[in-house]
């Protein structure tokens, strides 16, 4: 079993070499492009990507352990896929159009100024997230549970409430036309 630890990896592709290892550890990737790569059953514990292109990476077990991903693009990835053990990210500036959360534990996650269109966060567990700046354009939340969910600063937010677990989540008072849409309200 190869391991990577405190190193950065600039401008870089998911070559063999960098297959051949499967732990990582205090690693920075910047500028790399892994779209499309198969990085399965590897451990990321404490590592930063900053600018890199992973979409529709596959994560099939792998785990995600306090990473941070910033300026990043990420469109279809299947987070739902990854090692449920120590799944901690976070997320800043960075495009997750089109991923999936389903089912995740991601209590008290942030995601700042991220895209989140269509994504599924169906049966999540947000309960005190973060959500600084987002767009939640035709994103799925439904039958997860979103008590004390900061979405004040985020816009395109459509949810409901019934669906959804929401005690004390917060939200600014022209985000309300997304939480009674199913009602068909017009709202002047």
């Amino acid at each position: 079993m190869e391991e990577l630890v405190e190193q950065t990896i600039s401008n870089a592709n998911f070559n063999k070499e960098l297959q051949q290892i499967t732990e990582f550890y205090k690693c920075t990737f910047e500028y790399c492009d892994f779209q499309n790569a198969a990085m399965v059953d590897l451990m990321f514990t404490n590592c930063e990507f900053k600018s890199c292109n992973l979409s529709n990476i596959k994560l099939k077990g792998t785990q995600l352990d306090h990473v941070i991903f910033q300026d990043c693009k990420m469109l279809g990835i299947q987070f739902n896929e990854c090692s449920s053990f120590s799944f901690h990210i976070e997320m800043k500036n960075t495009t997750l159009d089109y991923a999936s959360f389903f089912e995740r534990n991601m209590k008290k996650f942030k995601f700042e100024q991220c895209s989140l269109q269509h994504v599924d966060f169906e049966k999540a567990n947000l309960q005190q997230a973060i959500f600084k700046d987002c767009n939640f354009l035709n994103a799925r939340f439904e039958q997860c549970n979103l008590e004390g969910c900061d979405f004040r600063t985020s816009v395109h937010i459509q949810m409901d409430p019934e669906a959804n677990r929401m005690k004390k989540s917060k939200f600014e008072p022209e985000q309300l036309p997304g939480l009674l849409a199913k009602y068909q309200l017009l709202i002047d």
